[in-house]
């Protein structure tokens, strides 16, 4: 009994402790001063403290919305949460920042921000499904599009190719899992797509081309057995022996591709 006195106490002076505190900080904002109250705002930011300095810039924007600081708080905000790995929270901060001033001075690295936060959310391995590396990229791409002078656009155009890499490599690890289930019909059009998405990688074009040939072979046996047959349902209006000139064109472009 005596102990949950004492712990009521302690929330008691917490309570009060926490409104004085607040008091305090309230009457130290002079609304005619937002340069000074951005100063006091940004100190937990400056320090590293990033969880409060989210507050209290949030705080800061709220009472002066229209200060010329208002802006760079937003991205200490985007920042802090980007520091503390909270990459959807960044990704979204940076994004809104880009949206509501496309001409700042900052815009352009705003806009690298929202791919790498967007990037440090996406799976290395590619057996994993890229949704977050295909938005990177897309968001780098618009960097590169929208802020061709930024001084970020060599880390983009690298991490660009990085991103698109992986993406390829992952649409050949779908394609090698229908070859291995001898679902061709997929395989060849998932080959295929890999081929005519992603040329700048030679060594996966040729082997798409490559491995799309087979697969069309085995769907010109499959078809000289039986035309109606549904097995091989992305190329069914082909004949077989269209299925096999197919084959062969694809062995070709495969061949004609110097690594």
């Amino acid at each position: 009994m005596r102990l949950s006195k004492k712990i009521c106490n302690i929330l008691q002076l917490l309570i009060i402790s926490a409104l004085f505190s607040t008091a305090c900080v309230e009457k130290d904002v002079d609304p005619n001063d937002p340069a000074a109250a951005f100063v006091r705002a940004r100190e937990s930011y400056d320090d590293e403290m990033y969880e409060i300095a989210i507050q209290k810039l949030g705080e800061f924007k709220s009472r002066f919305p229209y200060s010329k600081h208002a802006p760079e708080a937003e991205l200490m905000v985007a920042d802090a949460h980007y520091q503390l790995g909270h990459f959807s929270e960044a990704a979204s901060a940076y994004e809104q920042f880009v949206r509501l001033h496309p001409r700042h001075e900052k815009a352009d690295f705003a806009q690298f921000r929202v791919g790498e936060s967007y990037w440090a959310e996406a799976p290395d391995s590619i057996d994993r499904e890229q949704d977050y590396t295909i938005k990177a990229i897309t968001e780098w791409e618009k960097l590169v599009k929208n802020y061709p002078q930024s001084s970020q656009l060599s880390k983009a155009q690298e991490l660009l190719q990085q991103g698109r890499r992986r993406v390829a490599e992952h649409s050949e690890f779908i394609a090698k899992f229908y070859c291995k289930q001898e679902i061709y019909h997929a395989c060849a059009y998932r080959y295929l797509q890999l081929a005519e998405q992603y040329p700048q990688f030679k060594d996966l074009s040729k082997k798409a081309y490559s491995k799309a040939a087979v697969a069309f072979e085995e769907m010109s046996k499959t078809k000289s057995k039986d035309e109606q047959s549904d097995a091989n349902i992305y190329f069914k209006s082909m004949s077989s022996s269209e299925l096999k000139a197919k084959a062969d064109e694809l062995k070709k472009k495969a061949d004609g591709i110097a690594l």
